[in-house]
Protein backbone atom coordinates (compact mmCIF):
# COMPACT_ATOMS: atom_id res chain seq x y z
CA UNK A 1 0.00 0.00 0.00
CA UNK A 2 1.19 3.81 -0.96
CA UNK A 3 -0.01 6.51 1.35
CA UNK A 4 -0.76 9.59 1.14
CA UNK A 5 2.39 10.94 1.54
CA UNK A 6 3.90 8.01 -0.85
CA UNK A 7 5.36 5.94 2.15
CA UNK A 8 5.75 2.34 1.07
CA UNK A 9 4.12 -0.16 3.41
CA UNK A 10 4.68 -3.73 3.24
CA UNK A 11 3.55 -6.43 6.29
CA UNK A 12 7.76 -6.06 7.82
CA UNK A 13 8.80 -2.71 6.59
CA UNK A 14 8.14 0.72 5.69
CA UNK A 15 10.20 2.91 2.91
CA UNK A 16 9.53 6.36 3.10
CA UNK A 17 10.01 9.13 0.64
CA UNK A 18 13.37 10.21 0.66
CA UNK A 19 14.20 14.03 1.39
CA UNK A 20 16.83 13.86 -0.51
CA UNK A 21 15.77 14.25 -3.46
CA UNK A 22 13.25 17.72 -4.43
CA UNK A 23 10.43 18.45 -3.43
CA UNK A 24 8.27 17.89 -7.03
CA UNK A 25 9.89 14.64 -6.81
CA UNK A 26 8.88 13.76 -3.52
CA UNK A 27 5.31 15.35 -4.56
CA UNK A 28 5.71 12.50 -8.19
CA UNK A 29 6.60 9.51 -5.73
CA UNK A 30 3.52 10.13 -3.81
CA UNK A 31 1.12 9.99 -6.68
CA UNK A 32 -0.12 7.50 -9.45
CA UNK A 33 1.57 7.92 -12.42
CA UNK A 34 -1.72 5.87 -13.86
CA UNK A 35 -4.87 7.47 -14.76
CA UNK A 36 -4.10 11.37 -16.91
CA UNK A 37 -1.77 10.45 -19.64
CA UNK A 38 -1.89 6.44 -19.59
CA UNK A 39 -3.83 3.84 -19.02
CA UNK A 40 -3.14 1.60 -15.88
CA UNK A 41 -2.42 -2.20 -17.18
CA UNK A 42 -1.73 -4.97 -14.66
CA UNK A 43 1.15 -6.62 -16.72
CA UNK A 44 -1.30 -9.74 -17.81
CA UNK A 45 -2.63 -7.80 -20.47
CA UNK A 46 -0.21 -6.87 -23.43
CA UNK A 47 0.45 -3.54 -24.26
CA UNK A 48 0.14 -3.82 -27.94
CA UNK A 49 -3.56 -4.97 -27.05
CA UNK A 50 -3.84 -1.53 -26.18
CA UNK A 51 -1.42 0.12 -28.64
CA UNK A 52 -3.68 3.19 -30.49
CA UNK A 53 -4.56 4.25 -26.95
CA UNK A 54 -0.91 4.31 -25.31
CA UNK A 55 0.57 5.66 -28.33
CA UNK A 56 -1.81 8.14 -28.35
CA UNK A 57 -0.57 9.13 -24.49
CA UNK A 58 2.78 9.02 -25.55
CA UNK A 59 2.45 11.29 -28.33
CA UNK A 60 0.28 13.97 -25.97
CA UNK A 61 3.39 13.50 -23.83
CA UNK A 62 5.58 14.57 -26.68
CA UNK A 63 3.12 17.63 -27.23
CA UNK A 64 3.66 18.65 -23.84
CA UNK A 65 7.71 18.30 -24.66
CA UNK A 66 7.65 21.22 -27.09
CA UNK A 67 5.67 23.48 -24.58
CA UNK A 68 8.79 23.06 -22.06
CA UNK A 69 11.54 22.71 -25.01
CA UNK A 70 10.17 24.50 -28.09
CA UNK A 71 11.36 22.81 -31.21
CA UNK A 72 10.75 22.19 -35.25
CA UNK A 73 9.76 19.17 -36.19
CA UNK A 74 9.52 17.82 -39.85
CA UNK A 75 8.69 14.58 -40.87
CA UNK A 76 11.41 12.71 -43.16
CA UNK A 77 11.87 9.62 -44.89
CA UNK A 78 15.24 7.92 -44.59
CA UNK A 79 16.15 4.71 -46.99
CA UNK A 80 12.28 4.19 -47.12
CA UNK A 81 12.71 4.51 -42.96
CA UNK A 82 9.96 7.06 -41.34
CA UNK A 83 11.89 9.38 -39.32
CA UNK A 84 10.95 12.70 -37.75
CA UNK A 85 13.79 15.57 -37.43
CA UNK A 86 13.79 17.78 -34.63
CA UNK A 87 15.18 20.93 -34.92
CA UNK A 88 16.71 23.38 -32.27
CA UNK A 89 14.88 26.58 -32.94
CA UNK A 90 18.23 28.38 -33.44
CA UNK A 91 21.58 26.36 -34.10
CA UNK A 92 24.77 27.71 -33.22
CA UNK A 93 27.58 27.36 -36.19
CA UNK A 94 29.27 25.03 -34.32
CA UNK A 95 26.81 22.45 -34.10
CA UNK A 96 25.56 22.57 -37.99
CA UNK A 97 28.04 19.33 -38.93
CA UNK A 98 26.63 17.19 -35.44
CA UNK A 99 23.46 14.68 -35.41
CA UNK A 100 21.73 13.36 -32.63
CA UNK A 101 19.88 10.11 -33.60
CA UNK A 102 16.97 9.20 -31.12
CA UNK A 103 15.58 5.54 -31.28
CA UNK A 104 12.70 5.75 -28.68
CA UNK A 105 11.24 3.65 -26.17
CA UNK A 106 7.98 1.52 -25.44
CA UNK A 107 8.68 -1.63 -24.39
CA UNK A 108 9.44 -2.24 -28.35
CA UNK A 109 5.77 -2.13 -28.94
CA UNK A 110 4.80 1.55 -29.06
CA UNK A 111 5.89 4.57 -29.81
CA UNK A 112 5.01 5.40 -33.47
CA UNK A 113 5.58 9.17 -33.68
CA UNK A 114 7.23 9.59 -30.10
CA UNK A 115 9.29 12.74 -30.00
CA UNK A 116 9.11 12.71 -25.85
CA UNK A 117 13.27 11.97 -25.87
CA UNK A 118 13.77 14.20 -28.92
CA UNK A 119 12.35 17.40 -27.99
CA UNK A 120 14.53 17.92 -24.74
CA UNK A 121 18.05 17.11 -25.79
CA UNK A 122 17.19 19.24 -29.21
CA UNK A 123 16.33 22.32 -27.26
CA UNK A 124 19.08 22.13 -24.43
CA UNK A 125 21.88 20.53 -26.80
CA UNK A 126 20.94 22.89 -29.58
CA UNK A 127 22.06 19.89 -31.99
CA UNK A 128 19.62 18.39 -34.34
CA UNK A 129 18.02 15.01 -33.51
CA UNK A 130 17.12 12.87 -35.91
CA UNK A 131 14.67 10.13 -34.49
CA UNK A 132 13.71 6.78 -36.18
CA UNK A 133 9.95 5.52 -36.09
CA UNK A 134 11.08 1.72 -36.48
CA UNK A 135 9.08 -0.81 -36.93
CA UNK A 136 7.48 -2.46 -33.47
CA UNK A 137 6.73 -5.92 -32.26
CA UNK A 138 5.13 -7.95 -32.11
CA UNK A 139 4.30 -7.78 -35.93
CA UNK A 140 8.05 -7.48 -36.39
CA UNK A 141 10.14 -9.10 -33.76
CA UNK A 142 14.19 -8.73 -33.75
CA UNK A 143 16.44 -7.95 -35.60
CA UNK A 144 13.40 -5.65 -37.51
CA UNK A 145 13.69 -2.46 -35.47
CA UNK A 146 17.90 -2.80 -35.63
CA UNK A 147 17.45 -3.23 -38.79
CA UNK A 148 16.06 -0.22 -39.28
CA UNK A 149 18.01 1.85 -37.49
CA UNK A 150 20.86 0.86 -39.00
CA UNK A 151 19.89 1.27 -42.88
CA UNK A 152 19.04 4.82 -41.40
CA UNK A 153 22.89 5.43 -40.26
CA UNK A 154 24.29 3.64 -43.29
CA UNK A 155 22.63 6.24 -45.22
CA UNK A 156 23.29 9.18 -42.85
CA UNK A 157 27.30 8.46 -42.76
CA UNK A 158 27.24 8.70 -46.07
CA UNK A 159 26.83 12.88 -45.52
CA UNK A 160 27.62 12.88 -41.91
CA UNK A 161 30.94 12.37 -40.50
CA UNK A 162 30.28 9.54 -37.72
CA UNK A 163 32.69 11.44 -35.49
CA UNK A 164 29.71 14.30 -35.45
CA UNK A 165 26.85 12.00 -34.54
CA UNK A 166 25.44 10.83 -31.44
CA UNK A 167 23.05 7.89 -30.55
CA UNK A 168 20.83 7.61 -27.48
CA UNK A 169 17.62 6.26 -26.48
CA UNK A 170 15.93 5.18 -23.48
CA UNK A 171 14.17 1.73 -22.48
CA UNK A 172 13.69 0.21 -25.29
CA UNK A 173 15.40 2.68 -26.74
CA UNK A 174 18.35 2.14 -25.01
CA UNK A 175 18.20 -1.21 -25.96
CA UNK A 176 17.84 -0.54 -29.36
CA UNK A 177 20.91 2.26 -29.62
CA UNK A 178 23.11 -0.72 -27.75
CA UNK A 179 21.65 -3.50 -30.38
CA UNK A 180 22.59 -0.84 -33.24
CA UNK A 181 26.24 0.00 -32.10
CA UNK A 182 27.42 -4.16 -32.06
CA UNK A 183 25.74 -3.94 -35.23
CA UNK A 184 27.58 -1.44 -36.54
CA UNK A 185 30.89 -2.86 -35.97
CA UNK A 186 29.66 -6.04 -37.23
CA UNK A 187 28.82 -4.41 -40.86
CA UNK A 188 32.15 -2.34 -40.96
CA UNK A 189 30.43 0.49 -40.56
CA UNK A 190 31.94 3.88 -38.83
CA UNK A 191 30.98 3.54 -35.51
CA UNK A 192 29.30 7.28 -34.23
CA UNK A 193 30.98 9.21 -31.84
CA UNK A 194 29.00 8.55 -28.12
CA UNK A 195 26.34 6.43 -27.10
CA UNK A 196 23.64 7.54 -24.69
CA UNK A 197 22.43 3.85 -23.58
CA UNK A 198 19.69 4.53 -20.76
CA UNK A 199 17.72 2.59 -18.34
CA UNK A 200 18.50 -0.32 -20.76
CA UNK A 201 18.19 -4.27 -20.90
CA UNK A 202 21.57 -5.17 -22.30
CA UNK A 203 20.67 -8.89 -21.56
CA UNK A 204 17.21 -9.96 -23.37
CA UNK A 205 17.86 -13.18 -21.21
CA UNK A 206 18.25 -11.87 -17.83
CA UNK A 207 17.24 -8.73 -16.03
CA UNK A 208 18.45 -9.15 -12.81
CA UNK A 209 17.43 -8.50 -9.36
CA UNK A 210 15.68 -5.18 -9.95
CA UNK A 211 13.09 -6.58 -12.04
CA UNK A 212 11.45 -8.82 -9.30
CA UNK A 213 11.45 -6.05 -6.51
CA UNK A 214 9.77 -2.74 -8.90
CA UNK A 215 7.43 -1.82 -11.80
CA UNK A 216 8.51 0.43 -14.41
CA UNK A 217 6.37 2.66 -11.77
CA UNK A 218 8.57 2.17 -8.90
CA UNK A 219 6.37 0.85 -6.35
CA UNK A 220 3.17 1.27 -8.26
CA UNK A 221 1.71 -1.01 -10.41
CA UNK A 222 2.86 -4.46 -11.40
CA UNK A 223 5.77 -6.00 -11.81
CA UNK A 224 6.14 -7.33 -15.35
CA UNK A 225 5.80 -10.94 -16.36
CA UNK A 226 8.64 -12.74 -16.95
CA UNK A 227 10.13 -12.96 -20.70
CA UNK A 228 8.55 -16.11 -21.29
CA UNK A 229 4.69 -14.64 -19.91
CA UNK A 230 2.67 -14.36 -23.53
CA UNK A 231 2.29 -10.85 -22.23
CA UNK A 232 5.47 -10.27 -22.27
CA UNK A 233 6.72 -6.72 -24.48
CA UNK A 234 10.24 -8.03 -24.21
CA UNK A 235 9.13 -11.59 -24.96
CA UNK A 236 7.56 -10.79 -27.89
CA UNK A 237 10.41 -8.42 -29.19
CA UNK A 238 13.16 -11.52 -28.41
CA UNK A 239 10.68 -14.10 -29.89
CA UNK A 240 12.87 -17.39 -30.20
CA UNK A 241 16.25 -15.23 -31.21
CA UNK A 242 19.13 -17.43 -28.91
CA UNK A 243 19.25 -14.63 -25.76
CA UNK A 244 23.25 -15.37 -25.74
CA UNK A 245 23.42 -13.88 -29.34
CA UNK A 246 25.62 -10.28 -28.64
CA UNK A 247 23.19 -9.38 -31.39
CA UNK A 248 20.40 -9.26 -29.46
CA UNK A 249 22.25 -9.14 -25.75
CA UNK A 250 25.03 -6.98 -26.80
CA UNK A 251 26.32 -7.62 -23.13
CA UNK A 252 27.79 -10.43 -24.63
CA UNK A 253 29.56 -8.68 -27.54
CA UNK A 254 32.84 -7.85 -27.62
CA UNK A 255 32.66 -4.39 -25.74
CA UNK A 256 36.90 -3.52 -26.13
CA UNK A 257 36.10 -0.89 -28.86
CA UNK A 258 32.48 0.00 -27.93
CA UNK A 259 31.94 4.02 -28.56
CA UNK A 260 32.32 6.30 -25.13
CA UNK A 261 28.39 5.47 -23.34
CA UNK A 262 26.49 7.57 -21.18
CA UNK A 263 23.96 5.26 -18.77
CA UNK A 264 21.47 6.91 -16.97
CA UNK A 265 18.91 5.21 -13.92
CA UNK A 266 16.96 5.35 -11.17
CA UNK A 267 17.01 3.60 -7.77
CA UNK A 268 13.17 2.48 -8.25
CA UNK A 269 13.69 1.17 -11.76
CA UNK A 270 12.93 -2.19 -12.75
CA UNK A 271 15.73 -1.82 -15.24
CA UNK A 272 18.28 -0.85 -12.72
CA UNK A 273 19.86 -4.15 -12.70
CA UNK A 274 20.21 -4.02 -16.33
CA UNK A 275 21.22 -0.93 -16.68
CA UNK A 276 24.28 -1.10 -13.55
CA UNK A 277 25.09 -4.66 -15.25
CA UNK A 278 26.19 -3.04 -18.64
CA UNK A 279 28.20 -0.48 -17.53
CA UNK A 280 30.36 -3.15 -15.75
CA UNK A 281 30.86 -5.29 -18.39
CA UNK A 282 31.74 -2.01 -20.66
CA UNK A 283 34.20 -0.61 -18.04
CA UNK A 284 35.91 -4.71 -17.85
CA UNK A 285 36.03 -4.39 -21.54
CA UNK A 286 38.21 -1.16 -20.97
CA UNK A 287 35.26 0.89 -22.77
CA UNK A 288 34.79 4.26 -21.80
CA UNK A 289 31.52 4.72 -19.47
CA UNK A 290 29.63 6.92 -17.15
CA UNK A 291 26.79 5.63 -14.86
CA UNK A 292 24.73 8.16 -13.66
CA UNK A 293 22.10 6.49 -11.17
CA UNK A 294 18.84 9.00 -9.43
CA UNK A 295 17.60 8.58 -6.18
CA UNK A 296 14.58 7.37 -5.49
CA UNK A 297 13.45 7.89 -9.33
CA UNK A 298 11.37 5.08 -11.35
CA UNK A 299 12.12 4.24 -15.19
CA UNK A 300 12.72 7.02 -17.38
CA UNK A 301 11.84 9.81 -14.55
CA UNK A 302 12.75 12.27 -17.54
CA UNK A 303 9.44 11.63 -19.52
CA UNK A 304 8.01 13.89 -16.68
CA UNK A 305 9.37 17.26 -17.51
CA UNK A 306 9.02 19.61 -14.28
CA UNK A 307 11.29 17.43 -12.59
CA UNK A 308 14.24 18.96 -11.50
CA UNK A 309 16.05 15.45 -11.97
CA UNK A 310 14.28 15.26 -15.34
CA UNK A 311 15.97 18.48 -16.38
CA UNK A 312 19.41 17.85 -14.70
CA UNK A 313 18.97 14.24 -17.05
CA UNK A 314 18.21 16.62 -19.86
CA UNK A 315 21.81 18.47 -18.94
CA UNK A 316 24.06 15.83 -18.44
CA UNK A 317 22.60 14.48 -21.66
CA UNK A 318 24.02 17.30 -23.40
CA UNK A 319 27.52 17.76 -21.44
CA UNK A 320 27.98 14.42 -22.72
CA UNK A 321 27.52 14.50 -26.32
CA UNK A 322 29.28 18.68 -26.56
CA UNK A 323 32.74 16.72 -24.81
CA UNK A 324 32.45 13.86 -27.52
CA UNK A 325 31.46 15.15 -31.01
CA UNK A 326 33.35 16.71 -33.36
CA UNK A 327 36.57 15.39 -31.28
Amino acid sequence: MIDAEGTVHFDNRTIRVPVTISPEAQTYLATSPFGDTLPTFDGQVPAWAMRDQLDAGLVALGEAARQVYPVDTEKTEIAGIPCIWVRPKNIPEENRDKLLINLHGGAFVLGHGSIIEAVPVANVSQIPVLAIDYRLAPEFPFPAAVDDCVTVYREIVKTWKPENIGIYGASAGGTLTAQTAVRIQKEGLPSPAALGVFTCTADMGEMGDSAQIFSVAGFWGEIAPGMDHPSSELGSYRGTWDTKDPLLSPIYADLTKYPPTLLICGTRDAVLSSTCLFHRALRRAGAEAELFVFEAMPHAHWYTFHLPESHEVIEITSRFFHERLGK
